[in-house]
């Protein structure tokens, strides 16, 4: 007898109430004991917090070094205000640039040569800038009229050609058209499986009834973390990374529960997998 003969023999036989109601208890009994969706959106404003206490521990600053000992790395973070520092000796935060520049290097190599003390304000252009110096850090805020060195509180105003030069190096800021590519990738995937599920006939079954509470709940956290890196700090970026994976964790678990067929379930696993990955990769390259 052939597979189709067989199902339809199968097909013949007597329902069955009492296994139909372990199936169905079973099935339910499973979802019960996952996480329910308000349970994750808990868990990721937890580790939202647990990143932004660990970024608000205050840094140790190091006293400044002469000028005479040789420099390791330079770091800036563009754009500052007088008496708020936030650049970081490092590449891991949101930002924040390495300057792999020789008269940047050469001018704080030899300071007191292109600058003297004397009393003043920064101007409105100012970048943070840190100098490691025999693994030591040195902070400094420099403007168009002049640069303070942050941890000794000295005001130093620049005069010559070499000052002009390395300040209009360090305050340059990088365009960045690949930001852009975000809502680009979003409005594409959304689109792709708008027109997969208008041709299979599936939009009545899609999980969206539900989910846009929880997408509203994440672009909050996500506009609350990068408008603290905008206006009180770098952000540090494993972090932001790890927020970025959970986020597509959270919402591919949602989306697995939800989802009727595996051709609905295939294609959101793909929109969730390329928008977690963009924000993974903007969050490098910022």
């Amino acid at each position: 007898m052939d597979l189709n003969n067989r199902l339809k023999e199968l097909n013949k036989l007597p329902e069955d109430p009492a296994v139909k109601t372990r199936i169905y208890e079973h099935i339910h009994h499973k979802k019960r004991s996952g996480l329910t969706l308000w349970k994750e959106s808990f868990l990721l404003l937890m580790i939202v917090l647990i990143a932004l206490f660990f970024i608000l521990i205050p840094q140790n600053s190091s006293p400044p070094q002469t000028a005479s000992q040789s420099i390791q790395a330079i770091y800036k973070h563009f754009g500052g205000k007088e008496g708020e520092f936030f650049a970081r000796s490092s590449i891991l935060y949101i930002s924040v640039k390495k300057v792999e520049d020789t008269s940047v290097s050469s001018f704080f190599e030899d300071l007191p040569q292109y600058v003297e003390k004397t009393d003043g304000k920064l101007g409105n252009y100012i970048t943070d800038v840190v100098v490691v110096r025999d693994r030591q850090e040195e902070r400094y805020q420099i403007s168009d009229t002049g640069m303070l060195n942050v941890d000794s509180g000295q005001f130093f105003v620049g005069k010559s050609e070499m000052y002009d030069e390395v300040f209009q190096t360090l305050y340059s800021v990088e365009t960045i058209p690949w930001l852009f590519i975000l809502p680009l990738i979003i409005a594409a995937v959304n689109i792709f499986s708008m027109y997969y599920y208008k041709r299979h006939n599936l939009q009545g079954l899609k999980p969206s009834k539900r989910l846009w509470w929880l997408l509203v709940l994440v672009l909050a956290m996500l506009s609350g973390v990068f408008a603290w890196a905008t206006w009180i700090g770098p952000l540090y970026k494993p972090l932001m990374i790890l927020f970025a994976l959970l986020y597509g964790v959270i919402i591919w678990h949602y989306i697995k529960r939800e989802v009727k067929t595996y051709s609905i379930y295939k294609v959101e696993t793909i929109k969730i997998s390329i928008i977690s990955a963009t924000f993974v990769l903007i969050i490098i390259l910022y």
